[in-house]
């Protein structure tokens, strides 16, 4: 069995940090065309509905692909049984226990976050947990590597929670790319896919703004790169590029060439990636009054983040 503290040490991963329907899947589908970028999208895995009928972002029944299948493979022979119903990486509760409640709670203040890492350091029972979710994480980031011959991995997952967890393993030489985009937008589609009123979905934007903001204030200097949706869509090549080379990736400024890729996540994955058009579908379908609740939510922290 391979000791994946080890082997994982220092390994540079990218790791996309932004709220819900901010263009996370684009930004994965743009940087997973670079041969040194390895990724399967969403490393935190979340279920895939009928294991049966999911298709894999090449095509193939995730079930029939042989790259899942040769990740299977090298899983085991790392120790590792990989479930595709349960990848076994998420730190969000499957219970109810004071373990599930510790590796999910949202990101707070320094006192409560010294709390957590205590707790998570000194009790048997969430020490162990952590220390094998982490190990789960390890082996799939250095199977998926050595499979895609890649030299950075890319987990485009998204959780603030996640990320914290992440950076203090200190496992890994972590790059975060922040993904931020006009609120009124990620919103109009946390309305549409939750079935929720713009004061629900505003305050949810709100919610996750502030925990990034909680985590991302205390990163070093020189660890995450601004990347906004809109310029993404706008100038893709030029934000791609920065992006890569933010990650450690060497380019030449040159579009690569498309590749084969097994990415999991929302529908987007199996759409032809061809030119990048901004998606502004939002300002036809948001009402006066939704952008009236929005503004008195969100209106100033959207402000903040360069949005009028």
């Amino acid at each position: 069995m391979i000791a994946e503290a080890d082997t994982a040490a220092r390994r540079r991963v990218a790791y996309i940090l932004s709220p819900s329907y901010s263009g996370s899947t684009l930004l994965t589908l743009l940087l997973a065309r670079h041969p040194e970028v390895a990724t399967i999208g969403e490393l935190k895995a979340r279920p895939l509905g009928d294991i049966q009928q999911y298709v894999c972002s090449c095509r193939e029944k995730i079930l029939e692909c042989p790259f899942w299948a040769d990740v299977r493979a090298a899983l085991r022979e790392r120790g590792h049984e990989l479930d595709l119903t349960d990848f076994g990486t998420s730190f969000r509760a499957t219970r109810r226990g004071l373990t599930d409640r510790l590796l999910a709670a949202a990101v707070r203040g320094p006192l409560f976050e010294w709390v957590r890492r205590t707790a998570l350091r000194t009790l048997p029972g969430p020490r162990q947990t952590l220390q094998r979710r982490l190990d789960r994480n390890a082996a799939v980031i250095e199977t998926v590597l050595e499979l895609q011959d890649g030299r950075v991995f890319l987990d485009g997952s998204k959780d603030v929670s996640r990320l914290k967890h992440l950076l203090d393993a200190d496992r890994w030489d972590l790059r975060v790319l922040h993904l931020i985009r006009d609120g009124r937008a990620s919103a109009d589609s946390y309305m549409r896919h939750h079935d929720v009123t713009m004061s629900r979905a505003a305050l949810e934007w709100v919610r996750a703004q502030r925990e990034a903001r909680r985590l991302l204030d205390r990163l070093d200097d020189g660890v995450c790169l601004t990347i906004r949706y809109e310029r993404l869509c706008e100038q893709s090549q030029v934000v791609v590029n920065d992006a890569l080379r933010f990650i450690g990736c060497v380019t030449d400024g040159s579009p690569p060439a498309e590749r084969s890729h097994h990415i999991l996540g929302n529908r987007m994955r199996l759409a032809p990636l061809r030119a990048v058009e901004l998606d502004e579908k939002w300002r036809r379908r948001l009402t006066d009054d939704d952008l009236r609740v929005f503004a008195r939510i969100a209106g100033a922290m959207n402000a903040e983040l360069g949005y009028e």
